[in-house]
């Protein structure tokens, strides 16, 4: 009898543990059991996969890119630099530099809160493929950054996955 609660103890355990993510030292993501870890060979080399190699390169090579119903994303964490900038003025800079883009158009840009953490949402669409990039503002020094790749009729799904990591995302003290 004790081996047996033990054991069921034991995968309770495991399967709360499967259920978050840590990204670097900045945040804790929970309620994430339906999230596929990929690493990046794995994503460049899956067939028809929306990720290539400018989507992976700059990712750090602890972190994973994940995968959920054919949408793919994308965490990490960025140091604070030494000149401090509002989200306010990063999103900006961004728009100017989106605008300047030929290659995609620019759809939304927001500033929107999440279990009060502000976020910068940018919203990018090239062809039929598309892009929701995400910044946190900054706690103790680290930005909670992120994206999430999509093919245009997965734009609900997409949305819905973005408003749930945000909503789930803990910074740690």
């Amino acid at each position: 009898m004790k081996i047996y609660l033990i054991s069921i103890l034991c995968l309770l355990s495991l399967r709360l543990r499967a259920q978050q993510i840590t990204v670097g030292g900045v945040a804790q993501i929970s309620d994430t059991k339906e999230l596929k870890p990929l690493s990046s060979a794995e994503m460049l080399e899956k067939p028809k996969g929306l990720l290539d190699k400018s989507d992976v390169k700059y990712l750090p090579k602890d972190n994973k890119i994940y995968e959920k119903d054919g949408v793919y994303i994308g965490l990490w964490q960025v140091i604070e630099g030494i000149t401090k900038r509002t989200l306010t003025e990063i999103q900006k800079e961004k728009v100017y530099l989106y605008n300047l883009d030929k290659t995609s158009t620019l759809v939304s840009s927001e500033i929107k809160n999440y279990s009060s953490i502000n976020y910068l949402i940018i919203n990018t669409q090239e062809n039929d493929e598309c892009y929701y990039r995400f910044n946190s503002q900054p706690h103790n020094g680290l930005y909670l950054n992120g994206f999430i790749k999509y093919k245009k009729e997965d734009k609900d799904k997409a949305a819905a996955i973005l408003k749930d990591l945000l909503n789930n995302a803990k910074f740690k003290n």
